[in-house]
C-alpha cells in the first residue's frame, strides 16, 4: 500500500474516531498498521480506543509502542500518562506527563494532570508550578484557574502548621483570593494575619468576610481573637456572645468567652464556659488550667487527665501494669515514666523523691539525655532510658503500678499545702560544674557570674516567654558581673547585636549545647551565682538545682499555670523569684511590659549583697533585697 493511500484510510480513521464510530476507527486504524506497522499516530489513536473501552493494559502497550516507534511523541506520552493513572500507577504517570511536558512545554493538559498527581503525592509546590503554567497556557481556562485556586489554599494550609512559614501561608492565601475573592478565604487570611500580629489588617480582613456573611459562628470568632489580641476586650466578648447566638452549640465561641474571663482573672466564670465547650465538642481544649487558678487543684488535676483523650499527641501507655491511683505502695514497685516537654519533665520530677519514700521499688523511665541527671537524684531508683514515652523499655512482670509523672500531682499536689519545701531535688555533675565556674571566674575574677535566658521556642505560647535581648540594656550594663548566657537554640546574632549596640559581651560557652547535652547544661547552670530567665526550660533547670533565679513573667495565670496567680515565689522551686507585670499595663504592647520588668530586675541586681568568704558560700547565700 503506498504511501498516500495510507495517510487517507489514517485520515479517514481519524473522521471515525471523532464521529464516535469506534469499531470502524479500529478497523481502519489495524489495517494501517498491517500496511506501516511502526505508524506511530495509528499506535497513539488505538490506544485511546482502548482507553475509551477501559481496556487499560491494552492501551498501556499502544502507547508504548507509539513511542518506541516516535520517541518524541508528545502526545503519546501523554495519554500514556493517563492510562497509567487509570492504572493506579501513579509516579508513573507522573514520569509520563513530565515526559510529554519535556517534549512540548506547551501541553497545557500535561500541565493540569501533573499538578493534580503532584498535589495528590503532597508535592504542593510542585503541583502549584504546574497548575500556574497550565494557567498561562490557558488564561481564560476555568479548570486550570479552579485548581491554581485549590494549589494555592492548600499550599497555604500545609505552611499554616510550621510557624516559620507564616508568611508563605500569607502569600498563597492572597494569590488564591486574587483569583477568586469568597467570605471563607478573607476569613482564613485574617487568621493568618493575626497569627502575624499584623492586627490592623486582620480586623479589617476580617470585617469584609464578616459584611458577606455577618452571622457565621467561625468568621465571628475568628475576629473575636483578633481584637482579643489587639485587647479591644469589650468589644471581642460581643464579638464571641454573637458567635454562641448564632450557633449555641459551636464551642469555640465559648472558649473565645473563657480566655476574656481569664484575661480579667474570672476563673471560675472560665471554667464554667470550658467544661461547656468540652462538653459540646471533645476537640475543644482539654485541660482547664484555669481550675489551677481559682485554686481548685483536685479538678485541675482531673482536667489533666484529659491529655491523653481523643487524638490528643500524648499517648497513654496500655496495661498491665495497672495505673497508680494513690494506692499505698509500701513494698510495692511502680514504674514512672516522663512525658511532654523537657521542661515539663524536670517540673514534675520534683514528685519522684514523695514515690521513692514511699515505694518498695520505684522505676523510672525518661528521655535518655535526662537519664544521668535523675540516676544521680535518685540513687534509690533504677532509671532506664525509653527510645518512645508511649513504649515501655521494662517489662511489666513484677511491677505493680505505673504513672506518667505528671498524673502523680493529683494524688501528692491536691492542694498548695501539699508542696513540700526542697531546696532542691536534682543534681548536676559536680567535676563539671566545678570545672565550668572555674572558667567563667577567670574571666573577671570577683565578678558575680549570671546565667541569662530570654525566649522560648514554643509553637503555642512562645510569644509571652521571648523578649528581644537589646530590651536587657539596663540589665546587662550592671558593673561587677560576668553575663553568661543560657538560651538554647542558635543565638549567635543577638549575642553580637548585645556586642555592637550596647558594648556587652555575653559569654557563650560554645562547649555546652542544651539541646545535645542536657547534663552539661545542668552543670552549667550550677555554676551560675543567679539565673534571669523568662519562663523556659533554663528556669526548671535552675529551679531543680535550687540555683537562686529570677523569673520575668509576662503570661496569664491560665497560659502558664504552674506559676499560679499573683505569687513571687514558686511551691515548685524555693530558690525561685517571680518578677510579674505591673497590673493595667498594655498587653498589646509586651515589649513595654518586659522592660518595666526588666528595669526591676537591673535595680534589684544592683542591689545584691554578696557574703564575704569565697564562691562556695556566696552560691548558698545570695539574696536579693
Amino acid at each position: 500500500m503506498s504511501d498516500t493511500k495510507v495517510l487517507a484510510q489514517l485520515q479517514d480513521a481519524v473522521l471515525l474516531h471523532q464521529a464516535g464510530r469506534l469499531d470502524e476507527a479500529e478497523k481502519l486504524y489495524t489495517k494501517v498498521l498491517k500496511a506501516d506497522p511502526r505508524n506511530a499516530n495509528a499506535l497513539n489513536l488505538l490506544g485511546t480506543i482502548a482507553t475509551a473501552r477501559g481496556h487499560n493494559a491494552e492501551a498501556k502497550r499502544y502507547f508504548e509502542r507509539a513511542l518506541q516507534c516516535a520517541p518524541r511523541m508528545a502526545d503519546a506520552s501523554f495519554n500514556l500518562g493517563v492510562v497509567l493513572t487509570a492504572m493506579g500507577d501513579n509516579p508513573g504517570a507522573i514520569a509520563a506527563y513530565e515526559h510529554a511536558i519535556e517534549l512540548n512545554p506547551r501541553h497545557a493538559d500535561a500541565y493540569l494532570n501533573l499538578g493534580v498527581l503532584r498535589q495528590q503525592d503532597g508535592a504542593l509546590a510542585a503541583a502549584l508550578a504546574a497548575f500556574q503554567n497550565r494557567n498561562a497556557l490557558m488564561p481564560g481556562d476555568a479548570k486550570g484557574r479552579q485548581n491554581l485556586i485549590v494549589a494555592h489554599a492548600a499550599l497555604a494550609e500545609h505552611y499554616t502548621s510550621e510557624p516559620a512559614k507564616l508568611a508563605a501561608a500569607i502569600s498563597h492565601t492572597r494569590a488564591a483570593l486574587a483569583l477568586e475573592t469568597t467570605p471563607e478565604r478573607l476569613s482564613n487570611l485574617g487568621e493568618l494575619l493575626r497569627r502575624a500580629k499584623a492586627l490592623d489588617e486582620a480586623l479589617a480582613v476580617h470585617e469584609q468576610a464578616l459584611a458577606a456573611q455577618p452571622d457565621d459562628p467561625g468568621f465571628l470568632y475568628n475576629y473575636g481573637s483578633a481584637l482579643y489580641d489587639a485587647r479591644r476586650l469589650d468589644q471581642a466578648q460581643s464579638t464571641f456572645e454573637a458567635a454562641t447566638r448564632a450557633d449555641p452549640a459551636f464551642a469555640k465561641g465559648y472558649e473565645g468567652l473563657a480566655k476574656i474571663f481569664e484575661h480579667r482573672e474570672q476563673f471560675a466564670a472560665a471554667v464554667e464556659l470550658r467544661e461547656k465547650a468540652f462538653r459540646l465538642d471533645p476537640r475543644a481544649d482539654k485541660i482547664i488550667y484555669s481550675y489551677f487558678a481559682a485554686g481548685d487543684f483536685v479538678a485541675g488535676w482531673r482536667s489533666y487527665e484529659r491529655r491523653f483523650a481523643g487524638d490528643s499527641y500524648q499517648k497513654r501507655r496500655p496495661v498491665p501494669p495497672p495505673y497508680w491511683r494513690g494506692e499505698d505502695l509500701a513494698g510495692k514497685t511502680i514504674l514512672i515514666w516522663t512525658e511532654q516537654g523537657i521542661g515539663d519533665q524536670i517540673l514534675y520530677s520534683s514528685m519522684i523523691p514523695d514515690i521513692v519514700a514511699q515505694a518498695g521499688r520505684c522505676i523510672i523511665e525518661c528521655q535518655d539525655r535526662l537519664a544521668p541527671i535523675f540516676a544521680r537524684a535518685f540513687p534509690g531508683a533504677t532509671v532506664t532510658p525509653y527510645r518512645n514515652e508511649a513504649e515501655a523499655a521494662t517489662s511489666p512482670e513484677g511491677v505493680d503500678f505505673q504513672s506518667p509523672v505528671a498524673s502523680l500531682g493529683e494524688f501528692l499536689r491536691p492542694a498548695l499545702a501539699r508542696f513540700p519545701e526542697r531546696a532542691r531535688y536534682l543534681k548536676a555533675d559536680a567535676a563539671r560544674t566545678k570545672t565550668l565556674r572555674q572558667r567563667y571566674e577567670q574571666i573577671a575574677p570577683g565578678n558575680l557570674i549570671v546565667g541569662l535566658s530570654w525566649r522560648s521556642t514554643n509553637a503555642e505560647i512562645g510569644e509571652i516567654k521571648t523578649t528581644d535581648l537589646m530590651l536587657w540594656r539596663d540589665v546587662l550594663v550592671t558593673p561587677g558581673v560576668t553575663f553568661v548566657s543560657l538560651q538554647y537554640g542558635d543565638c549567635t546574632q543577638d549575642l553580637r547585636a548585645a556586642k555592637a549596640t550596647l558594648g556587652v559581651t555575653v559569654v557563650q560557652d560554645r562547649e555546652i549545647d542544651p539541646l545535645l547535652d542536657m547534663d552539661g547544661f545542668f552543670a552549667q547552670v550550677a555554676a551560675m551565682d543567679l539565673v534571669i530567665s523568662t519562663s523556659n526550660t533554663t528556669v526548671h533547670v535552675a529551679g531543680s538545682l535550687g540555683i537562686p533565679t529570677w523569673l520575668l513573667l509576662l503570661g496569664s495565670p491560665a497560659d502558664l499555670w504552674y506559676w499560679f496567680r499573683q505569687r513571687t515565689d514558686s511551691p515548685w522551686y524555693a530558690s525561685l523569684r517571680i518578677v510579674r507585670k505591673v497590673s493595667g499595663h498594655d498587653e498589646s504592647a509586651p515589649q513595654t511590659v518586659w522592660r518595666d520588668g526588666l528595669a526591676r530586675i537591673a535595680r534589684d541586681l544592683r542591689k545584691l549583697t554578696i557574703p564575704i568568704g569565697g564562691r562556695p558560700s556566696v552560691m548558698a547565700s545570695l539574696k536579693w533585697e
